[in-house]
């Protein structure tokens, strides 16, 4: 160590100064500097200062410096701690405080720094300081801070509330956000049970089963249950939990968050309600309908239980949407769902498959008497009108059932074999219930097979246009012909329309054979027409299908006017059926059109239906087509003498200004009565049975006037 000259200004030294009243300067040096304390002396505050060499490399400067320049490294905002520290000193009392700042240099610093009185070479009072660099240790510690301040701030505005847990006490530490958001005390958190506090009591059995699992399997849990929060209201909340574990695998710790989902799983179960439930009446749809078939087949069958299962569908309800139109349809669909629930008031599902189809699935149901008594309960609830439009309104269903295992051995049978029995009542007029039977399993089989073999003879154009002439009773001339249907098979065989009679009851092929039937008939009258030969009028039948689509009017129109065939010289026959239901308005607005349009109307059967007279009042007919089955009783040869309703017929329509056509003549005697009580026109084997167009062509092509 070197001595400083006696001066009032001291130089920055790189060595120990030896101002300090030691015993030993030297060695309190040396002992200084291996503590890795750097030493200053402050004479005076503008004075310079004496520094050993590693408190030169600390302030990072060799140049000389005052202590007033040297307190100005020191951080502004430590400025007063540094002066009552001075103070302290010089009045005789040691102290070390922590200093930060900046190095000549611009570098930060951080030191510990000890002040205490001492003596310069002078012998005056002098502070002495020892400076511990601390500056790596203080930016560790302030690097932690801000990243354990990172981590206070990440969990308080995260939306997941963290926790703690251990195998042997359970929770043991959850946030305060937690504890304000449920309303408890801290303690009525933690431990194994706090949950309870705050869990919903459905939710209990699901979480203990959640956790037990955890417990015993050491694996993670993701549950869904319901708080109660500080309002006593509940929310959705998810629970999750993960295992930590020491070196040997063993769980030393859990650490799990609870995060709100309510809004979530709201929507959630407003999705899947959406998607499980018909929108307009509420009720399950056929998606959930099908899973809870399936699910209550299975029960019954674990269980050696029944389950019964009843199909319904509204009445005429395709009558409703084009009369009164969707909107009124709609109002009887909802009231008709309202009426259905208020009704059934045992353990059921009550859903809406689509359209005006509906079906009940009965859980535990005894025989079929219990199904007939609820089913009879629900029509007389349907008896009372509903209010549609601001006018009253019938609503009637009808209804079919089949019971599992009685009827059906699956879900998929127990359905089909309700639904065989839906179409029986249906069939069977309407308005009814019926319970499965085993016959009726053929019948519908028979049905669906007529259908494919309708829908296939139009898929392959099996179809083809059979003529029948109508000849006049005056002259015998063929004054027009009646177009039937036919098909020919796989084998080339004619098949009559009997064959295939269910296919015109079902809309979809009833329409597309009778799409099939005009083109071909207007084909075969084109070419008539082009070749020179009259035909006459040509008649068509149109079924009660084809009069529920308004697109049947615009065929016809289009198909006439574009092969350019006067309207005129079709006619088209309609018949009861067409007048069944609450259809009637509607067939009869498209009869009055069609009529507008300049196309013939003839009432074909006329005579078996109770409501034949009535449809004369309402219809613009051209004709009237006495029913065979009049010709045939003529002259009592089935036991009834008809003669006496054939002759009122004909008068009535000669009254009325209509044709009147006779039906099925097979004998002189039949024709020579029909021609006496004054019949327009006839058709039947005496005059020509049905032939194809071959046939006719050389009909035509020879002479008009019968055999």
């Amino acid at each position: 160590m070197r001595e400083a000259k006696p001066s009032s200004r001291a130089e920055i030294d790189t060595g120990h100064s030896g101002p300090v009243p030691l015993r030993d300067p030297a060695m309190a040096a040396k002992a200084l500097d291996l503590a890795g304390l750097g030493t200053v002396l402050i004479s005076a505050l503008k004075g310079r200062i004496v520094a050993d060499k590693r408190t030169a490399n600390l302030l990072g400067s060799r140049r000389r410096m005052t202590a007033q320049q040297l307190l100005r490294l020191v951080d502004r905002q430590q400025g007063p701690v540094v002066i009552r520290a001075v103070r302290q000193a010089l009045g005789g009392t040691p102290v070390t405080i922590a200093i930060s700042g900046r190095g000549v240099n611009g570098a930060v610093l951080h030191v510990d720094a000890g002040l205490s009185l001492a003596r310069d070479a002078d012998g005056e009072r002098a502070l002495f300081v020892t400076l511990m660099d601390r500056t790596e240790e203080r930016e560790e510690i302030a690097d932690l801070n801000r990243t354990v301040e990172h981590l206070w701030y990440t969990v308080e505005l995260n939306p997941q509330l963290p926790w703690v847990a251990d195998n042997d006490k359970g929770v043991t530490r959850v946030t305060e956000r937690y504890l304000k958001m449920v309303g408890i005390e801290e303690e009525q958190a933690l431990g194994f049970l706090g949950w309870m506090h705050v869990l919903h009591p459905e939710d209990l059995p699901r979480m203990q089963a959640g956790i037990g699992t955890a417990l015993m399997n050491g694996a993670p849990h993701d549950l869904r249950c319901r708080f109660k929060m500080a309002d006593g209201s509940y929310r959705w909340m998810r629970s999750r939990a993960f295992p930590r574990r020491d070196d040997d695998g063993n769980i030393i710790r859990w650490y799990g968050y609870t995060e709100d989902i309510h809004e979530l799983v709201l929507t959630e179960i407003e999705t899947r309600w959406a998607a499980e439930h018909d929108p307009l009446t509420g009720l399950p749809n056929r998606a959930l309908f099908n899973q809870r078939l399936d699910e209550l087949t299975q029960r019954a069958a674990d269980g050696l239980g029944r389950l019964g299962l009843v199909m319904l569908d509204l009445d005429h309800f395709k009558d409703v949407n084009d009369i009164l139109g969707h909107h009124a349809g709609d109002k009887l669909l909802i009231q008709f769902a309202k009426v259905l629930q208020e009704s059934i008031t045992v353990e059921a599902t009550v859903a809406r498959l689509g359209g005006d189809e509906f079906a009940i699935l009965l859980p535990g149901i005894e025989s079929g008497d219990a199904i007939e008594v609820l089913i009879e309960e629900l029509f007389a609830n349907l008896r009372t009108p509903l209010r549609l439009n601001g006018r009253e309104f019938d609503c009637r269903a009808s209804a079919g059932s089949a019971i599992y295992p009685i009827h059906a051995s699956n879900a998929s049978e127990l359905f089909k074999h309700a639904d065989i029995a839906l179409y029986e009542s249906k069939n069977a007029g309407r308005g009814r219930y019926m319970s499965f039977e085993p016959a009726m399993r053929s019948k519908m089989q028979r049905r669906v097979a007529m259908i494919n073999i309708g829908r296939e003879a139009v898929e392959n154009k099996r179809l083809l246009p059979y003529y029948q002439p109508q000849v006049s009773m005056l002259t015998g001339e063929v004054v027009g012909f009646e177009a039937l249907l036919r098909r020919r098979d796989r084998s080339g065989q004619i098949c009559l329309p009997g064959t295939i009679a269910e296919a015109f009851n079902d809309f979809e092929v009833a329409e597309a054979i009778g799409i099939n039937m005009l083109d071909m008939v207007i084909a075969d009258m084109t070419d008539w027409r082009d070749r020179g030969l009259e035909w006459g009028k040509m008649s068509i039948n149109a079924s009660a299908a084809e009069f529920r689509n308004r697109d049947f009017i615009n065929r016809l129109i289009a198909h006439t006017d574009g092969a350019g065939i006067p309207r005129d010289r079709l006619v088209i026959e309609v018949t009861e059926g067409v007048f069944v239901g609450r259809s009637a308005p509607i067939a009869s607005e498209m009869i009055t059109e069609l009529k507008q349009a300049g196309f013939g109307i003839s009432l074909d059967d006329f005579g078996t239906g109770y409501a034949s007279l009535t449809h004369l009042r309402e219809i613009p007919v051209d004709a009237l087509k006495i029913d065979r089955s009049f010709i045939q009783d003529l002259f009592g040869e089935t036991g009834n003498d008809s003669a006496a309703i054939v002759s009122a017929i004909v008068k009535l329509g000669q009254g009325l200004g209509k044709t009147v056509v006779a039906e099925g003549i097979e004998t002189d005697r039949q024709a020579e009565f029909m021609r006496s009580c004054g019949c327009s026109a006839a058709q039947g084997y005496l005059f020509g049975r049905p032939a194809p167009k071959s046939a006719i062509d050389e009909l035509l092509a020879g002479h008009r006037k019968r055999a």
